[in-house]
């Protein structure tokens, strides 16, 4: 499915703010309120939105400790591993890389020891050479 510019500002506002109505959207995008819930429930059937979700603010109570786990692989296994790591609930994204690097595994545990569990648990895995992991201090900047 081809993007026009229409459909990539509303994806764009749409990431900013999920919860934005639909009549705000057309106005900002110079559309009709039903042209924008249109366009939108097509992106939502074509899968360009797979859902709509909350991002916790710093204003609250810590919510746990999130951390990217860096692994390096025996050779091409990213499609043998990823579903092995994609069943652990503490994971958030997996993503194969290009370079010294295999993947890169984002996760969100609730305390450190349970981050070294999770990261035991990954590099007990099949093909798994080393992982290396990094806990997150601070977010600086989050545009997803």
């Amino acid at each position: 499915m081809a993007l026009d510019e229409l459909d990539g500002r509303i994806l764009s506002l749409l990431e900013a703010n999920g919860r934005e109505s639909a009549t705000k959207l057309a106005a900002k995008v110079g559309l009709s309120r039903s042209a924008v819930q249109e366009r939108v429930a097509r992106l939502e059937r074509d899968g360009l939105i797979q859902g709509y979700t909350i991002r916790r603010g710093s204003g609250g109570p810590p919510t746990g400790v999130d951390a990217y786990l860096f692994v390096r692989l025996e050779g091409p296994a990213c499609p043998r591993v990823a579903p092995l790591v994609r069943e652990l609930p503490e994971v958030l994204s997996i993503e194969s890389l290009a370079g010294e690097l295999d993947m890169l595994i984002r996760a969100r545990v609730p305390s450190m020891p349970a981050l070294n569990t999770l990261r035991e648990r990954v590099a007990q895995l099949p093909e798994v050479r080393t992982v290396t992991t990094a806990p997150v201090l601070a977010v600086h900047l989050d545009r997803r």
